[in-house]
């Protein structure tokens, strides 16, 4: 194992979704939502790593477009996609599965 990492991080699974949930309203339009956060342990500190994920109603999740970085002991964003990144990623998504979206909305 490389280096120590703190065991005793406040920030839970849950917590840290509600974290990404309120960036994503806050900087991006609504049809992104967080997925499911993973653990990142570097050797002096970990995070957790939440998807960004385009998702209409009637259609789900349509794709992964960008990460959100939050701090496991502070719950602090520590980074992010670019949202430019994550509107060239949705658009391309968006293209590849433009007929089964405008299904699902017929």
């Amino acid at each position: 194992m490389l280096g120590t990492v703190k065991k005793d991080a406040t920030v839970d699974r849950n917590a840290a979704m509600v974290i990404a949930n309120r960036f994503i309203i806050k900087n991006l339009r609504s049809c992104f939502t967080s997925g499911l956060p993973k653990s990142v342990n570097f050797p002096i500190h970990s995070v957790w790593i939440v998807p960004i994920l385009l998702s209409y109603p009637d259609t789900g999740v349509v794709g992964e477009v960008g990460m959100i970085a939050v701090d496991r002991e502070s719950g602090t964003i520590v980074g992010y996609t670019p949202q430019k990144e994550i509107e060239r990623i949705a658009k391309a998504l968006y293209e590849e599965k433009k007929e089964e979206i405008e299904i699902a909305f017929s």
